[in-house]
Formats: C-alpha cells, sequence, structure tokens
C-alpha cells in the first residue's frame, strides 16, 4: 500500500514518462543558467539579480494532487541569502495559480480575471504551454514570463533531442 501512496504522490505519470520529463527539466534548467547570468546581471531586469523557477509535473490535474506533490522541480539562480524579497514564493504563487486555472497568467489576467479569486497573486510569470507549466520570479515581470517560456521551450527541445539521439522509443 505504501508504493501505491508513494507512487502517486510522486507522479501520475508511468516511471519512465516521469523520469524522461525529470532529466529534461533538469537539463533545461542547466542549460538555462548562462543565459540567466547574463539577464539577471542587469539590475533594471532585476534588481536582486535573483530567479526562482518552478516546473510541473506534465499534465499533472490540480483537481487530483495537491500542488506540492505536482512540482517536478525547482531551481534557484542567484545568491538567495542575499535576497530582500522571498522569490520562491512569488514563484510559487504565480505556478500554482497557472496550475489551478490551466492557463498562462498573461492570458488569465486578459481574458479571464473573473477567475481570479481574493488572495491570488496579480503578477505575470508564469506560463502554460501544452502539457507543461513553469513559474519564474525574480525580474521585472515580463522577464519572468519569458524565462518561464525558455524554460518550456528548452524542455521540448531536450525531448526531442533525446527522442532523435534514439534515446526515447
Amino acid at each position: 500500500m505504501s508504493s501505491v501512496t508513494a507512487s502517486q504522490r510522486v507522479s501520475p505519470l508511468a516511471a519512465d514518462e516521469r523520469d524522461e520529463s525529470l532529466v529534461a527539466a533538469t537539463r533545461a534548467l542547466d542549460v538555462l543558467a548562462p543565459t540567466l547570468g547574463t539577464l539577471l546581471a542587469d539590475p533594471a531586469i532585476s534588481t536582486e539579480a535573483a530567479m526562482y523557477v518552478i516546473v510541473m509535473k506534465p499534465g499533472a490535474d490540480p483537481t487530483m494532487r495537491a500542488f506540492d506533490d505536482a512540482v517536478l522541480i525547482e531551481r534557484r539562480y542567484g545568491n538567495p541569502s542575499a535576497w530582500q524579497a522571498d522569490y520562491a514564493w512569488y514563484a510559487r504563487e504565480k505556478t500554482r495559480l497557472a496550475w489551478r486555472e490551466q492557463t498562462t497568467l498573461r492570458t488569465l489576467f486578459a481574458e479571464h480575471p473573473e477567475r481570479l479569486r481574493d488572495g491570488d497573486i496579480r503578477v505575470e510569470g508564469a506560463v502554460r504551454q501544452d502539457r507543461w507549466i513553469v513559474g519564474a520570479s525574480g525580474a521585472q515581470a515580463w522577464y519572468d514570463h519569458a524565462v518561464a517560456t525558455m524554460v518550456i521551450a528548452l524542455i521540448e527541445a531536450a525531448i526531442a533531442q533525446r527522442t532523435h539521439a534514439g534515446q526515447v522509443e
């Protein structure tokens, strides 16, 4: 019984797909680091040279899982001990809202504001594309949105590369 509970807690996906997703997300976040180094060095973009990124498990259903159980991976960039703001909290709240509503926050705010609840964050920076939801915080909101978009593109590229290389059937 505990193995079923642990398996459901880890992911609603089969083990092979979960592993593929985690490998791809980890690769994407690794590849992103040099770009973020350049981007976050500009104080007009990020006053604290900070970024926190959250990737949700692909296809995780918010009606069936707790948020924390649906997080695939989280990564921080910069020096968190020097941060004046809690970027992890902001990234989690953005991602939680996008995941709950199954849409990009930019779209939610512009086209479906009636779906917002009291206490929901009102800052963009979480993106949904296909089966992926990624949230980011630490820079100006439009850059957070761009970073989340880049993460999804890099995850998809990593999966395509593994498939093309014959590493995934």
